[in-house]
């Protein structure tokens, strides 16, 4: 599938524009990942130094972009999980129907989560929540699969409402209750659980407004490398989200550290209209998915 994808590579081609977008974003982030504030005279400087190897990165994501704008969300995130991982394995897929309305709630550890959560789906009709980042807008041809939530009321509203449209066409809706980054269940099993706490209640209201929606639980480990999480550099970072965020910086710079097998485990389907809390079902159910991975 590789050889399909190419690229126009001139000064003023889309790709090329694209490919210094991200990789400004890429600098400017990993600069005020290892100085630890985001702004100021070292965070320039060191987002000068890293320049090009923000730009190798850079182009790496384009790849990945194009991936799933030629090949489709199935046979391009199966072809990126082979290319930015050490494979994928996936428990219960059974659980997972192959059409019908279906919200898979997830747990979410960052960097390749998604796209392998994609890949083991094996449905092409499904969307992905996500916070509103530059980084992802970035992203021109995989984000026209994004449900993209802001800060915004009215904004949530409305990404609300494109969720429950989604799910009542009978598609597949990929949410992260938490808000935000977690701990990889593989890097520390008892904060990936603790964070359980913090997810939000609307995955029952989504489930309950598209009728005959089914809720499959999914807890994700192993995208964050072990060895690149125990690297000096982030050892040095004493809250583990900001040592993860480290690592993260690491594995996406130096191939050594993306050998790790992503595992991805899909719980039996929950349905709303048979549950009386299914907020509840499905912290019981991502609580046995963790606990025992």
């Amino acid at each position: 599938m590789l050889e399909r994808i190419t690229h126009t590579n001139t000064p003023s081609s889309p790709v090329v524009t694209q490919r210094r977008q991200i990789a400004h974003i890429v600098a400017r982030e990993s600069a005020e990942t290892l100085v630890g504030r985001p702004a100021g005279f070292r965070v320039e400087v060191l987002r000068r130094l890293i320049g090009p190897v923000a730009h190798h990165v850079a182009g790496r994501f384009v790849t990945y972009d194009r991936a799933l704008g030629d090949a489709g969300l199935r046979h391009g995130s199966a072809w990126i999980v082979d290319d930015a991982t050490g494979g994928l394995a996936v428990e219960g897929r059974e659980h997972v129907p192959a059409r019908g309305p279906l919200l898979i709630v997830a747990n979410h550890p960052g960097l390749s989560d998604a796209v392998a959560l994609l890949a083991a789906l094996g449905r092409d009709d499904a969307w992905i929540v996500a916070a509103n980042y530059p980084f992802l807008r970035a992203l021109r041809l995989a984000s026209r699969r994004f449900l993209f939530v802001s800060e915004d009321r009215a904004d949530r509203l409305s990404a609300f409402r494109r969720i429950v449209s989604a799910l009542r066409r009978g598609e597949t809706v990929v949410v992260f209750p938490a808000g935000g980054l977690e701990l990889d269940p593989a890097l520390s099993r008892v904060a990936a659980l603790a964070s359980l706490a913090t997810w939000s209640r609307s995955i029952e209201l989504l489930a309950r407004l598209a009728r005959d929606t089914l809720v499959v639980p999914a807890a994700v480990r192993g995208v964050v490398s072990p060895s690149a999480f125990d690297h000096p550099l982030a050892k040095r970072r004493g809250v583990l989200k900001e040592r993860q965020r480290m690592a993260t910086l690491l594995q996406l710079a130096l191939p050594a550290y993306r050998a790790n097998r992503v595992r991805i485990a899909f719980g039996v389907p929950i349905a709303p209209g048979r549950t009386r809390d299914v907020h509840a079902a499905v912290l019981d159910a991502m609580h046995a998915l963790i606990g025992t991975a």
